[in-house]
Parts: C-alpha cells; sequence; structure tokens
C-alpha cells in the first residue's frame, strides 16, 4: 500500500509543481509509441503471412492496437494531470451559509454492523443543515428489520420499497422526486466519510453554478487483509490518480456511484439517474455532459470503504461494471455519430476510453494464446524480422512501462503493489470477455451488488479457462525451450518469454483465490430486531 503517512496514495511534494524527468519520459514514451504503431501496422502487409497467420495476426493487432490507444490515453492523461490539474482545495472558499443537504445511504441486505458504521459516520458530519435518507431495499426480512431500527436509533428517515424498479438508480429516484434539498450526497452502505466531507465538497458546488457534482476518490481500508483487496485498492488507485484528474481537466469527470455530491437542479433536468444501465452513475454522467453540465474531481480521500475480500466478490464486481459502461458505450458511439456536437472534442476522447476499457478481457486473451499458436502450432501472428522487432518494441516497452512506475511512485506507491493490481486485472480477463459479448449483444444483466466479509474461495472447476491457458502456456514453454536447444531462433525465444510473462500472471490465480476469513477486529453478528 501506500506509504502510512501518505495513506491516500498522493505525495504532497508532487501535488503542487510537476516533475521535469516523468514529463520528458512520458514525451519519448510517446514518441517511441507512434514509432512501434507504425511498424506494426506497416508488418501487417509483409509478405509470407498464410490464410492461419493472416487471421491472428489482424487478432493481434487488434488487441496490441487496443493497448496503444489506452496507453496514449494514460500518457495524456499524466500529461494534464502534471500541466493543468491543481489541488481542488484552494479553490474552496468558506460557506457564509449553509445550504441544504440530503445525505443519501444506498443500502441492499446489508450487513448491519458495516451499515451502522456507515450511518453513525453519515450522522456525524459537521454540517448543520443536512438530512440522512437510508434508501433501503433489502429483501430479507431480518435485515430489513435492522435496517429499520438503525434508522430510528441515529434518526434517520427511513424509505423501504417492495418494488425494486430501476435498483439503486430507482430507489434514488423515487426520493428525487419529492426532494426539497439544494444538494444530494450519495454513499454507499460500505462507504464512511470523514466529518468535514460536506464542508470540503460544498463549496465547490456554490462556487460554480454550472457544476453538476463533484467526485471523491473510492478509497478501500483494511486492504491488507487480503490479496484481492489489496489488488483492488491499487487498481483502483492507478485509476483515482491521474486518470481521473486529465479528465476533470476536460470536465469529463464522471460520477463513481458513491462519496459523490450532486447538485439537484442538475439532476432533475435530465429526469434523474438512468435506471437502464446497472452502472447508473456512468451512464448519468453522460447524460449530464450532454446538457451541457460540468463536472469536477477532487482527489483527496474524504471517505473509506471496503474492497471485495475474495476473487469471487472481485468477479462480481468486474462483471458489473464492465456489462454497465461497455453497454453504455454503445450508446456514447451511436451519439458521438447522429450527434458529434453534443460533447467537447475531450470529453468524447475521455468517455471513448472508459467506455471502452473492459475489452480488455478480449485483448489479454489474445495476448494470451498468440506466443502458444506460434510455439506450437507454427502460427505466425507477426511475420517480420525478430531483430526489427526487438528494437521497435523493447525500448516503446521499456519507457512506457517506467513512466507508468514512476508516475505512481511520485504518488507513494510501490512497483510490487502495482504488479498486484495488473495479475488481479489480468487473471479477470474471462469475466470481462463475457460481460463484453453479453453487454455487446444487449443481453440484460441484473444489478449484482458486491459481497463483502467473510466467504469461500472459487470452486477450482470455475477456473478452468484461467487454469487451462497456464498449463497450456506451461507447455508451450517447455516446447519452446526443447526447440531451442537445437536451434537458436531469435522468434522463438521472445515467444518464449511471452508464455512465460503471461504463465506468471495467469499463475496469481492461486495467491488470489483464498477463502477470507474477516477482519481481525470484526464484531459479532448480532439480533438487531431484539433491541
Amino acid at each position: 500500500m501506500a506509504d502510512d503517512e501518505n495513506e491516500g496514495g498522493v505525495d504532497s511534494t508532487w501535488r503542487g509543481g510537476t516533475s521535469t524527468t516523468l514529463y520528458v519520459l512520458v514525451l519519448v514514451g510517446l514518441t517511441l509509441l507512434c514509432i512501434y504503431a507504425i511498424f506494426r501496422g506497416a508488418a501487417l502487409f509483409n509478405p509470407g503471412y498464410r490464410l492461419g497467420d493472416r487471421i491472428f495476426a489482424i487478432l493481434l493487432l487488434g488487441a496490441e492496437s487496443f493497448i496503444l490507444i489506452h496507453a496514449v490515453g494514460y500518457f495524456l492523461s499524466t500529461i494534464r494531470a502534471t500541466k493543468k490539474y491543481r489541488l481542488t482545495q484552494t479553490h474552496v472558499f468558506a460557506l457564509s451559509c449553509e445550504p441544504s443537504v440530503a445525505v443519501i445511504i444506498a443500502s441492499f441486505n446489508e450487513d448491519p454492523i458495516m451499515l451502522e458504521d456507515t450511518i453513525a459516520s453519515v450522522t456525524n458530519l459537521e454540517y448543520t443543515n443536512k438530512r440522512v435518507y437510508l434508501l433501503d431495499d433489502s429483501t430479507k426480512q431480518e435485515l430489513q428489520k435492522a435496517a429499520e431500527m438503525l434508522a430510528q436509533r441515529y434518526k434517520c428517515i427511513y424509505v423501504h420499497r417492495v418494488n425494486r424498479r430501476g435498483y439503486k438508480a430507482g430507489a434514488i429516484n423515487d426520493l428525487l422526486r419529492n426532494l426539497k434539498e439544494k444538494y444530494a450526497a450519495v454513499f454507499d452502505a460500505d462507504q464512511k466519510p470523514v466529518s468535514g466531507f460536506l464542508k470540503e465538497i460544498i463549496p465547490l458546488l456554490e462556487e460554480n453554478t454550472r457544476l453538476a457534482f463533484v467526485q471523491t476518490p473510492q478509497f478501500y481500508e483494511k486492504a491488507q487483509y487480503s490479496p484481492v483487496a489489496l489488488g483492488a485498492f491499487h487498481q483502483q488507485s492507478v485509476f483515482y490518480e491521474y486518470i481521473c484528474e486529465g479528465k476533470s481537466t476536460s470536465s469529463a469527470t464522471f460520477c463513481c456511484g458513491t462519496n459523490v455530491v450532486f447538485r439537484t437542479e442538475a439532476l432533475h433536468s435530465i429526469g434523474g439517474f438512468d435506471e437502464t444501465s446497472i452502472t447508473e452513475d456512468f451512464a448519468t454522467s453522460v447524460r449530464l455532459h450532454y446538457k451541457r453540465w460540468q463536472s469536477l474531481y477532487y482527489n483527496k480521500v474524504c471517505a473509506y470503504g471496503l474492497a471485495p475480500e475474495t476473487l469471487a466478490g472481485y468477479f462480481t464486481q468486474q462483471m458489473r461494471w464492465a456489462t454497465g459502461t461497455i453497454g453504455t458505450f454503445r450508446g456514447i458511439v451511436k451519439k458521438l455519430l447522429l450527434h458529434p456536437r453534443a460533447l467537447s472534442i475531450g470529453q468524447w476522447w475521455e468517455y471513448f476510453l472508459s467506455g471502452s476499457y473492459y475489452f480488455i478481457g478480449w485483448s489479454n486473451f489474445i495476448f494470451i494464446i498468440s506466443p502458444i499458436v506460434f510455439i506450437i502450432f507454427g502460427l505466425r501472428p507477426l511475420v517480420t524480422d525478430p531483430l526489427i522487432y526487438t528494437a521497435a518494441f523493447v525500448p516503446y516497452f521499456a519507457v512506457s512501462l517506467g513512466s507508468f512506475y514512476l508516475s505512481m511512485k511520485k504518488r507513494g506507491y510501490r512497483v510490487r503493489d502495482l504488479f498486484l493490481a495488473q495479475s488481479l486485472a489480468f487473471i479477470t480477463f474471462y469475466p470481462l470477455m463475457r460481460a463484453a459479448v453479453a453487454a455487446t449483444v444487449g443481453k440484460k444483466h441484473t444489478f449484482g451488488v458486491t459481497p463483502k466479509g467473510a466467504g469461500g474461495r472459487i470452486p477450482w472447476r470455475y477456473l478452468s479457462p484461467q487454469l487451462c491457458l497456464l498449463a497450456i502456456s506451461l507447455i508451450a514453454t517447455s516446447v519452446a525451450i526443447y526447440r531451442l536447444t537445437a536451434t537458436l531462433d531469435l522468434a522463438m525465444v521472445v515467444n518464449a518469454c511471452w508464455a512465460i510473462y503471461n504463465g506468471s500472471l495467469l499463475a496469481m490465480v492461486f495467491y488470489f483465490n483464498r477463502p477470507f476469513r474477516g477482519y481481525p477486529d470484526a464484531h459479532i453478528f448480532r439480533d438487531w430486531t431484539a433491541d
């Protein structure tokens, strides 16, 4: 994790200025990336491809193009964050009065202990003119009763629906129809805001009347107790540092579902939250930006929550995010073709990157099988001189990776933790592939809450795609080594290295797929209905 004294992963000495070394490295990386992209595009037209080679060549070029585009996105975000993003709190002015705020907690069959922690944090917010609403869609009677009693205990307004139309978005919209407060702060049931949350965020909204919402980071606490939670923590950190800061400079920050404050006027202007998507936060942000509302990212940890602790919980979360985001992406592409002026160029670019990101599952799958088909089946996805390939790829890869690790190190993150995040994302390729197909064809997906707390490992038979490709990668590596003992072939060496690299990431499934027994300081569940 980040250093203890820098818990949010932000280096205060870095925030206020720029790093010349990083900036130059990023520019060099962009240059080398362009050179490699030209080389890869030209290589597709080299003579010597057979039909099978050509098919895999197109697939591999598509996968590499996807990574190159998103690498450009990260490089540009780093530059914009470095050059344009300023510490948001420097713009905060003291409030002469406290405008009304509705603080909304969304709950669905949540553990009462965890829910009480959130309710207690929300009710203790240092803000007088607030009203707390507990929107409880629980279907289990004992958990519904516990949530209702907690609302009574902390003097919150309890709202329970029998018809769960629109899930979380529907619950908020039902409340929004009669909401009189000027602003609405939204928190998930596991997110605990710091006491000064509203006093920091509300002035930003008061300062700019076109600001629809202000988003703050999601910070996972207690991540050290679970390898999955730790990997998810650092994966989130990559997003909430340079990427979100870069989006904010283009007014393309999108809502992440929690730890966010909305202007209710803005929500009313678009008819409330988008109930057609299971990622209502992302879809609603698009609609707000279509209406020319602005958004802002405030990069300061103002709330603490829990990460998925098991691989099953993480897969559930990622599949929901992937299905909803790609489903919304289809509408974004259609809107771009029909109404190109609906958003600025910067907003279109950022939504393209965010909306297409979860196709990475297919990209990683192609990367896994490419060295395998070359070593075992003799198919050649890339027909070129291995020396030229090495000369074009290695500098680009080394500088790109170095830029990424250096940029995150500037924010207090360690290389080994970032590798943990990378490997966790890599072994999620199969759930993301399934989600991408379902979302692309328009298949409906039910809203699945990410499970929290103690849980078991995934039965190994359900991880057969990861295990099978790991085994085949090991076989391919063995075959490559055997062939290299007879003849030194640079192309075989390159593909063997890729097979080893992919295999090492896939092998991390054994590290992540372990049961979670709970937190050391966890309370014992008690019958709240007995109070």
